[in-house]
């Protein structure tokens, strides 16, 4: 594992598989269902433990969300700012990823596309992608994400 600037390379667990946190489910392009984020800010990103990580956001009515992943892979945590405001998070299974997102994933983790297939094999089953329309832009190859709420 390394970490060079913003890039930390760990696991992630994030899928739609049973063992995903009931509240947490996709629509048909992949929107992340649950979290009810939009508009409001990613506070905090931490790594700790091999292989896992936390987002925490601050909802519009101040209430506090964390997603913990497990998993990870590789993470990409790009134009971290102070008052990231959320627009948009996506998980899809890595091999139905559109297209676009897996190139901006593989670009992100510094590896090339077909890199994906292979992580996948090894149990990396998941894309998950945050993206802020002010600040930062998240990628994360995982296997679970939970979500909860405090």
């Amino acid at each position: 594992h390394r970490c060079s600037g913003l890039l930390f390379v760990g696991s992630f667990i994030c899928d739609r598989s049973p063992l995903m946190n009931a509240e947490l489910s996709t629509d048909h392009a992949g929107r992340l269902l649950g979290l009810r984020c939009h508009d409001g800010y990613l506070i905090a990103v931490s790594v700790s433990e091999p292989h896992s990580a936390r987002l925490d956001f601050r909802r519009l009515d101040g209430s506090l969300a964390m997603l913990s992943l497990s998993g990870v892979r590789y993470l990409a945590v790009d134009s971290f700012l102070h008052g990231n405001i959320v627009d948009t998070a996506y998980l899809w299974p890595v091999l139905e990823a559109p297209k676009y997102q897996r190139l901006d994933a593989a670009k992100a983790f510094s590896i090339n596309e077909p890199s994906l297939d292979r992580e996948n094999s090894l149990g990396a089953t998941s894309l998950f992608v945050l993206e802020c329309s002010y600040g930062a832009t998240v990628h994360a190859l995982i296997s679970n994400a939970v979500m909860s709420e405090g």
